[in-house]
């Protein structure tokens, strides 16, 4: 059967991710202990641990294993299409394999040479990015988070790769990839210029986060939850679900003739919104003081 295991997969994440947001904006004082452990972690998770969930956990600070898979699965990925595209190497038939065991066999050749190349350089520098945030920056607390996310996010990124490379010239039998750098239009590079500026405003909403947790002497002193100010703080309660936001819109923006890949855009807007949901509400309920004027996700609206 030809079935796009990878689409359903993302389908059936957004799916989650929208009773999610609605199950905790209007069910959250109903729901069993049992199930509000499983879906709320970090500062958001229960103090009082749960004798069935607390099994089923994994280190918050296990979300830098992301990263560790992600960057170097990038970097692979753009050696092998630069191999492909720029030296005329056939497609292993192993990749084939997977591709079409994973998108199906009628998939079709959606993205351009150009595109591929383009998005894979994008993510590099995202995913490389991360792994230097997550090891380096991040200063993680000793919450834990259920296995399932965990599991969840490791196949994002598989899923992600798979997603754009399934579609593209030269990855799906019958097609070639001919390079053209003059097609890249201004309004891609556009695009491009902002993934990247998302990215770095991350990196720096991260460093503002993990120096609330340290003196003046760069010591780690405390890992209790502070309020936040400066850079993107300044407008939202959360610049890195704002930020994730910008970057796979402006992928989806560039990779527009795509369809697989669309639906990752989809659940990570879904994902992220909720996260940025219940951070929000998190703020407010936990310090009186709170800036009133901090919006949710976007800067002077919602």
């Amino acid at each position: 059967m030809d079935i796009n295991i990878i689409r359903y997969i993302f389908m059936f994440n957004l799916m989650v991710s929208l009773l999610l947001v609605l199950s905790i904006g209007l069910f959250e004082s109903h729901l069993p202990a049992l199930i509000k452990r499983s879906i709320l972690y970090g500062k958001f998770g229960l103090k009082t641990p749960h004798l069935i969930a607390t099994k089923f956990e994994v280190p918050k600070r296990w979300f830098r294993h992301y990263y560790i898979l992600s960057a170097p699965l990038m970097t692979i990925t753009l050696c092998l299409i630069l191999r492909i595209y720029l030296y005329n190497v056939d497609v292993p038939q192993i990749v084939f394999t997977v591709l079409n065991t994973l998108l199906g066999a009628s998939r079709k050749s959606l993205i351009s040479a150009e595109d591929t190349i383009l998005v894979i350089v994008i993510c590099n520098i995202h995913c490389w990015k991360r792994l230097y945030e997550t090891c380096y920056v991040n200063i993680f607390s000793d919450q834990k988070m259920n296995i399932l996310i965990y599991i969840v996010g490791l196949a994002h990124y598989i899923g992600l790769t798979l997603s754009i490379l399934g579609e593209s010239q030269g990855f799906v039998r019958g097609s070639y990839g001919n390079v053209l750098l003059n097609k890249i239009t201004m309004v891609k590079l556009v695009c491009a210029l902002i993934c990247i500026w998302s990215s770095y405003m991350q990196l720096k909403t991260n460093f503002i986060l993990a120096k609330l947790r340290k003196n003046i002497h760069g010591d780690i002193v405390s890992l209790e939850y502070k309020i936040p100010s400066g850079g993107l703080f300044k407008y939202v309660s959360s610049p890195l679900q704002l930020c994730e936001i910008l970057i796979y819109t402006m992928l989806s923006a560039i990779l527009w003739q795509a369809s697989t890949y669309h639906y990752v855009t989809f659940w990570v807007i879904a994902n992220q919104v909720y996260c940025a949901y219940i951070t929000h509400q998190w703020y407010h309920k936990t310090f009186k003081n709170y800036p009133k004027e901090r919006k949710i996700l976007i800067p002077f609206i919602l």
